[in-house]
């Protein structure tokens, strides 16, 4: 490389912290939800894609970082072996008090409203969370709703994934569902439901690229900042919006220092 291709290198790096380090690291595995339309695999490629999807790849492309693969698997699952297997991560991660010492946090890459869904028919009004005590509510195994709704001492249901309340709500299994607010939209308009409102929102939570705790910290950093760069160079904010959801998108970008935990 000669002085003015490494004086130039070395303009880029600053300017936009596109820097991959000598010693880059390996090759990452990234786990996702079926979760659209944050993440999801398509059907007739194989191939998972989606709003957080697009934001790792872009992310890992000006880190310098390879994604060995990228694989939907069930939440819980997704979640166990990404704090438990080095070089791992999972997309679209809510990040709460429960977790934060579980993984490494990079991000946020969004943020998501959780809600409380029910059949129109049901008549349940909801003012405040407590007054779903009396119901019974689904939502996924170690859905970050469930300590919040444990809390204020309702009863929960937990299934593998989220595609499987809609249909327990219809049969009387359950009384109630809770669920992330674009997610669940997307998934009654799929299963054809128009009989479903929705009754309360309850909490509204920053979203993270969640990696496992070997990562090193200098990386985590180096990639905290290629993300606020991403931030404020509005790219997240175009992927949100090539998708029709600016809004949902980060607005600023956040100090590791500054983070304050919901």
């Amino acid at each position: 490389m000669n002085a003015i291709t490494a004086f130039k290198g070395l303009i880029a790096c600053s300017m936009f912290g596109w820097c991959a380090p000598a010693d880059a690291s390996a090759a990452l595995t990234v786990y996702a939800l079926e979760w659209a339309p944050y993440s999801w695999k398509h059907t007739s490629s194989g191939k998972v894609g989606g709003i957080a999807v697009d934001i790792v790849d872009e992310l890992m492309t000006r880190a310098g970082v390879r994604i060995d693969s990228i694989d939907t698997v069930p939440w819980a699952r997704g979640l166990a072996l990404t704090a438990s297997t080095r070089d791992t991560c999972q997309v679209m991660v809510g990040r709460t008090p429960e977790r934060e010492k579980k993984f490494k946090w990079i991000g946020p890459i969004g943020h998501s409203r959780w809600s409380i869904f029910g059949l129109r028919e049901s008549k349940i009004k909801l003012r405040q969370l407590h007054d779903a005590r009396p119901y019974l509510v689904g939502t996924i195994i170690h859905d970050l709703s469930i300590p919040i709704l444990k809390a204020h001492k309702i009863r929960v249901s937990e299934v593998a994934a989220d595609r499987l309340n809609p249909p327990k709500l219809l049969r009387g299994r359950i009384d109630l569902w809770a669920s992330a607010d674009l997610p669940a939209s997307y998934l009654m308009r799929d299963l054809g439901l128009t009989n479903v409102d929705l009754l309360l929102t309850f909490a509204t939570v920053p979203m993270f690229f969640a990696c496992n705790n070997s990562m090193r910290d200098g990386e985590v950093a180096r990639l905290n900042g290629i993300i606020n760069t991403m931030i404020a160079d509005k790219s997240i904010e175009r992927i949100y919006h090539a998708y029709g959801f600016m809004s949902a998108a980060p607005a600023t970008a956040v100090l590791e220092r500054d983070h304050k935990i919901p």
